[in-house]
C-alpha cells in the first residue's frame, strides 16, 4: 500500500513539474497564427523570449512584425490554435520589439480601399462609425453656422431699412 502511495506522490510531483514547465515554456516563446492582406500570407509567429511586461501586446508584436517583414498592407491574429496554422514559421525577438511601441500602419491606397470593404472585426465597424459621425456633425456644424450668418445678415438689412424708414418719417419705406 505505501508502495503505491509513494508512486502516486511521484506522479504528483512530476505532473506539477510538468505544469511548471508549460508555464516557463509560454512565458519564453508565444506563438500566434497571423493572417496578412495585400499580399494574402499565413504565418506561424513565433516570438522568442516573450516575457510580460513590454509595451504592446504580443498579438500585436506578432502582426506589427510580419506586416513589416511581408510588407504586407495589414495583418491580425486569426482564431484557433497554432497547431492549425498552414504558414511558415517566422520568428520575431520580444527584445527587438518590446522598448518601443509601434503599431501597424497601412498605406493611404489600402486605406482608401479599405473603407469601401466591410469592416473585418468589430472595433474597426465602431472606428468608422465614430469617423463618420464625427464628419457628419462637422458638416452639420458647418451648415447651422452659415445658415445663422445668413439669418443675421437678413436681419441687420431688415433692421436698417426700418430704421431708414422711421427716421425719414416714412418717406423712404420703398424697396432701395
Amino acid at each position: 500500500m505505501q508502495i503505491a502511495l509513494r508512486s502516486s506522490r511521484q506522479i504528483g510531483l512530476l505532473v506539477g513539474l510538468g505544469c511548471c514547465g508549460l508555464t516557463i515554456a509560454q512565458a519564453v516563446g508565444q506563438e500566434y497564427c497571423v493572417a496578412c492582406t495585400e499580399p494574402s500570407a499565413v504565418y506561424r509567429c513565433v516570438i522568442d523570449g516573450a516575457r510580460p511586461g513590454g509595451q504592446q501586446p504580443l498579438q500585436l508584436l506578432c502582426a506589427v512584425a510580419m506586416a513589416k517583414e511581408g510588407p504586407h498592407a495589414s495583418c491580425g491574429v486569426r482564431s484557433g490554435t497554432v497547431f492549425d496554422c498552414d504558414g511558415p514559421v517566422k520568428r520575431v525577438p520580444w527584445t527587438a520589439y518590446s522598448v518601443t511601441s509601434e503599431t501597424p500602419t497601412e498605406p493611404a491606397p489600402a486605406a482608401a480601399k479599405a473603407a469601401d470593404e466591410p469592416p473585418r472585426t468589430v472595433e474597426e465597424m465602431l472606428k468608422r462609425a465614430n469617423a463618420k459621425t464625427t464628419e457628419q456633425f462637422k458638416q452639420a456644424n458647418e451648415k447651422v453656422k452659415s445658415q445663422a450668418q445668413a439669418f443675421s445678415q437678413g436681419l441687420s438689412d431688415a433692421t436698417r431699412k426700418t430704421w431708414q424708414c422711421v427716421s425719414s418719417l416714412f418717406t423712404r419705406c420703398g424697396g432701395e
